[in-house]
């Protein structure tokens, strides 16, 4: 059997911007959208839910909580089921959650899902939502923490 590496992988796609890797709707960083708590506490309920859901290999539940032009650009179903095995097969199984937060990328709020993997050893692995306003998904990133800008920086 051979044993593949995720670092590849997550180099490559942490080395696309995440806003190309699905191609949501561009959002400049002036104007940012505004939520209550309230709100934000909804989105991060929903960016743990979609993190379990990614987990658990649940292709159909994510797709669906996508925004449309954001399922196209992933490929449908498929798109995200590749998503899912790369993880599952590279990355092995969570272990341990390290940290989840609210940040934003470009202005958008963004969950962020950093976890211990059993076949990733080295570093972190995070997970990141990106949402409109609603909780549709717009971009979705995954990569090495070690390798994954600061999130409100961008």
């Amino acid at each position: 059997m051979t044993r593949f590496s995720l670092l590849p992988t997550v180099l490559l796609l942490s080395a696309v911007p995440l806003a190309a890797q699905t191609a949501p709707a561009p959002v400049s960083a002036a104007s940012p959208i505004t939520l209550t708590p309230a709100k934000e506490q909804q989105l991060f309920d929903l960016g743990q839910r979609y993190t379990r859901w990614f987990l658990a290999g649940r292709a159909d539940s994510v797709l669906g909580a996508m925004a449309p032009e954001t399922a196209t650009e992933m490929g449908g179903i498929e798109g995200v089921r590749q998503m899912m095995d790369q993880v599952a097969e590279r990355a092995g199984v969570e272990v341990a959650i390290t940290e989840e937060k609210m940040t934003r990328r470009k202005g958008n709020p963004q969950f962020w899902h950093a976890a211990k993997f059993r076949d990733f050893t080295d570093d972190e692995l995070v997970l990141r939502w990106v949402m409109d306003a609603d909780g549709k998904i717009t971009g979705i990133g995954f990569g090495p923490k070690s390798r994954t800008p600061d999130p409100d920086s961008e």
